[in-house]
């Protein structure tokens, strides 16, 4: 028999437990309609027939034992129990606490391969720890030079606009580059002379590849999401971009200016700017749709000064690939075919198992991870060097002249990432390629190879590798 008191107890906890207190009701945000999954995002580009997975994927358990002859295999770990910091007699059983999950993220961490050497700061930093700003219509969410340090050049933000809303009026001392991730937009801009642009962007669709847009220094922009919202990955021309006076937004601007300044100024009187925002919305909702993709026209203001002639707008989908046997990859720069005001980007699509050539460049690499899993190497001369384990929102950098590969670790889906530089032009150098039109004989002399080996070596550049 059960006791009365027993049965009243548990009835009240089950009360309890399902009454949110009236403070917690009054402080918490008013629900929202949730917005639908975005399926056309580049993070979810199919290959092989199988979807690239969340942003932190679950990898597959492919045998990459360390077994001699050790080459510098990945390490592979149990499915359970701690990560082991062991490689063949070398390392030691850790008998203290770890974070497993991050262990295992990043094998080369925890079991680097035996030609990592010397000090190397750390050159990779994953959105997931960057700090999130929650907005009233989207999110924000940065990596500045305080998250990376090596990164003097470039910063960088992933935006969410939720549909309709508008990221607000505003410009920047520094050169912005953005790549449309997922959704659409339209950008409006004004340049030096007065003159206007005014232009849709979009994400993947069925397949094809993403826009990417440019505004110049200084010269004031906006952004509105379209029905599916906007995802927007953008790059910034200075690593420190959390710098006082970076961003100017036009409405922090105007309520911190006498509102009769501001009347004046406008031709209004002040009677009718007494609604003016509160400083800084960043993100804000629309009151009306705008006209859909496609129209941004009838949207479009007529300026006495004409339209900006050079467009803002690159379509990579319009762009022809450049093959190789591993993938292919799309060049973007001033001396190609988009003048950016300040970036050279490359597009790059790795098959599985393909590798991103040895190679180096003459400018600070600045590297965001799309899609996919992959392993580098930053070599920094003086024997240093050190690998690192990429993933989808990592972000990385390999400093000037740093000697680097990317290797796609996945037998089955694609690593997608985007390479930026401080540059008008986009240059590397491969190691093949020096290597093949450099005499035989010298070549064979200094691998221990023969000359029929040297002479065998390619003389283009094969970018990619399957």
């Amino acid at each position: 028999m059960v006791c009365p008191s027993l049965v009243l107890l548990a009835s009240a906890l089950l009360v309890a437990s399902s009454v949110v207190p009236l403070e917690r009701e009054l402080d918490s945000p008013t629900p929202v309609a949730r917005e639908p999954e975005h399926p056309l995002h580049l993070a979810k580009r199919d290959a092989a027939g199988r979807k690239t997975r969340h942003l932190r994927p679950f990898y597959e358990n492919t045998k990459r034992d360390i077994t001699p002859p050790d080459v510098g295999q990945v390490a592979t770990f149990p499915a359970t129990g701690i990560p082991q910091p062991t490689r063949g007699i070398y390392g030691g059983i850790r008998t203290g606490g770890t974070n497993e999950e991050i262990d295992r993220q990043n094998p080369d961490y925890v079991t680097p391969p035996l030609t990592d050497n010397g000090i190397i700061p750390n050159l990779k930093w994953s959105f997931s720890l960057s700090h999130t700003r929650l907005l009233n219509g989207g999110w924000i969410r940065e990596q500045t030079i305080t998250d990376l340090p090596p990164s003097k050049d470039v910063s960088a933000a992933e935006l969410r606009i939720a549909p309709n809303a508008y990221r607000e009026l505003h410009w920047h001392r520094v050169g912005e580059w953005g790549i449309v991730l997922g959704g659409s937009g339209r950008i409006t801009a004004l340049d030096d002379e007065g003159r206007t642009y005014i232009s849709d962007i979009k994400g993947p669709q069925n397949g094809t590849d993403p826009d990417t847009f440019t505004f110049p220094a200084n010269f004031p922009h906006g952004i509105q999401a379209l029905d599916d919202g906007l995802d927007l990955l953008l790059i910034f021309s200075d690593g420190d971009f959390d710098a006082t006076g970076t961003t100017f937004m036009l409405s922090d601007w105007l309520v911190h200016t006498p509102i009769e300044i501001v009347a004046q100024n406008l031709g209004l009187s002040i009677s009718d700017l007494k609604k003016l925002p509160s400083p800084d919305p960043y993100i804000f909702k629309s009151t009306v749709p705008p006209p859909q993709e496609g129209h941004a026209d009838e949207q479009a203001k007529e300026s006495p000064n004409g339209n900006v002639p050079n467009p803002y707008v690159f379509s990579l989908s319009q762009q022809e690939k450049v093959e190789a046997p591993g993938g292919w990859v799309k060049i973007q720069d001033s001396t190609r075919n988009f003048e950016a005001s300040w970036a050279a980007t490359a597009y790059v699509y790795v098959e599985p198992n393909g590798l991103r050539e040895l190679h180096w460049h003459s400018q600070d690499e600045w590297l965001y991870i799309i899609s996919g899993h992959g392993r580098a190497t930053a070599f920094a001369a003086g024997s240093a060097a050190r690998t690192f384990d990429l993933q989808t929102g990592d972000t990385a950098v390999f400093p000037i002249a740093y000697g680097h590969y990317i290797k796609n670790l996945s037998p089955t889906e694609p690593l997608i990432f985007i390479e930026v530089f401080k540059a008008e032009k986009y240059v590397d150098f491969s190691a093949t390629q020096w290597l093949a039109l450099t005499p035989s004989q010298t070549v064979a002399d200094l691998l221990n190879i023969t000359v029929a080996q040297a002479d065998g070596l390619i003389k283009t550049k094969q970018i990619l590798i399957a």
